[in-house]
């Protein structure tokens, strides 16, 4: 295996140029973001994908992800870590209403703050959502929608200004590369969207149908029982073997994740561990996005994720650690964008208050925000964030 990545390292440095932080822009950081979650009710999708397990618990308990204060609440931290976009993954119904949720949160947030507030957003496609077999009825319609409801909205992330969009592949299992170009070149007659796609050499033929490729949390290799295999061979083969391609790629996007656990998951879990090691492993999946020097343009690094509980990966405050992983985020876009946003925690808290506060109108029934609320969040848009919480004890 070592030679394996020592031959790949050996040829591709024949081909490297571009660091990082050369570039014209700063690459745009966004997170992965799961909308798939339900609160204890009477019906059979009582806790909605909770009940399936989850290795730690969020700060603020187990949440409905069609509840406007979550979404406030998510759209508020995320940018005040520094985050560029959200990527919600959709793959059926519940996820596009919680898409739909989202956006109209994140463009009430730009409105209010008269765009102090600077979050957009992005969709991953999740393949399962998707056909198994042609004509592709699934495909063309979840696209048509795309295309006529969901790129022109005001703050869709776009390249170029061309949208973007993630899919979050199944090799051979669901739809093909070639397929879903063919729907989109049918969709999309002009400012086609970029599919940033997330394999390549696993029996697929993807070179030739995606315009751009983001790594996944993985180990690249077995899982380690203790969880040390944390990806740093999977990273180093990624970043290598994309600026070999001869297709002539406008940009690609990197990935970072704080860890993986999903030995608690009893659905579709697999005892799998990448052991966080107190924040390392998100150090050392960072370090590849600032040491990058591919000739390949870096324009975007998606952190993987927000908020699979699922899984383990999320970087959302949690009763365990807290808002460490906020805290870190923050100084890593700093240091990507020469910011200097503050690392205190006390921006995550008041975060806090305003959704428990939202949360409560939510409570009584009432879904409209009241002027002081709206004054807050104001106010926290503006960064001060003393005064939003001053604003809610009033």
């Amino acid at each position: 295996m070592f030679l394996k990545y020592l031959f790949f390292y050996l040829t591709c440095s024949l081909f490297i140029s571009c660091n990082v932080k050369s570039q014209n822009e700063h690459p745009k950081v966004v997170v992965h973001y799961m909308g798939w979650y339900g609160e204890k009710s009477s019906s059979v999708d009582s806790l909605r994908h909770w009940k399936y397990g989850h290795a730690n618990t969020p700060i603020i308990g187990q949440y409905d992800s069609h509840n406007k204060s979550t979404l406030y609440y998510h759209s508020l931290l995320t940018w005040a870590a520094g985050i560029d976009g959200i990527v919600i993954n959709v793959k059926d119904s519940y996820d596009h209403k919680t898409m739909q949720l989202l956006f109209n949160v994140i463009d009430e947030l730009h409105e209010i703050s008269e765009d102090n507030f600077s979050l957009k957003y992005l969709l991953s496609y999740d393949d399962q959502g998707f056909d198994l077999q042609k004509p592709l009825d699934t495909t063309f319609r979840k696209m048509e929608d795309f295309r006529d409801n969901i790129v022109n909205r005001d703050h869709y992330m776009k390249y170029n200004n061309r949208p973007i969009f993630y899919s979050f592949d199944y090799p051979k299992k669901f739809l093909l590369p070639q397929d879903f170009r063919t729907v989109l070149d049918a969709v999309f007659t002009s400012e086609k969207p970029y599919l940033i796609w997330n394999t390549f050499g696993e029996g697929e033929d993807t070179k030739n149908f995606v315009d751009a490729y983001y790594p996944w949390v993985q180990p690249g290799g077995n899982w380690d029982k203790n969880g040390l295999n944390w990806g740093g061979d999977y990273l180093d083969y990624f970043y290598l073997s994309v600026n070999k391609f001869k297709k002539k790629y406008d940009f690609v996007s990197g990935g970072v994740w704080p860890g993986f656990d999903d030995r608690k998951n009893a659905s579709w879990g697999g005892n799998r561990l990448i052991s966080r090691q107190n924040g390392k492993v998100y150090d050392k999946t960072w370090d590849y996005v600032f040491n990058y020097q591919g000739k390949i343009p870096l324009k975007y690094v998606v952190v993987e994720t927000w908020n699979d509980w699922n899984e383990g990966t999320e970087i959302e405050p949690s009763i365990e650690n807290g808002y460490d992983y906020l805290i870190q985020t923050t100084t890593k876009t700093n240091s990507l964008k020469n910011k200097d946003l503050s690392t205190n925690e006390f921006k995550f808290k008041v975060a806090k208050n305003i959704y428990e506060a939202i949360n409560e109108l939510e409570k009584q029934g009432d879904f409209e925000l009241s002027n002081t609320i709206k004054k807050s969040l104001s106010l926290y848009c503006s960064r001060r964030f003393v005064e939003a919480n001053k604003m809610l004890k009033n």
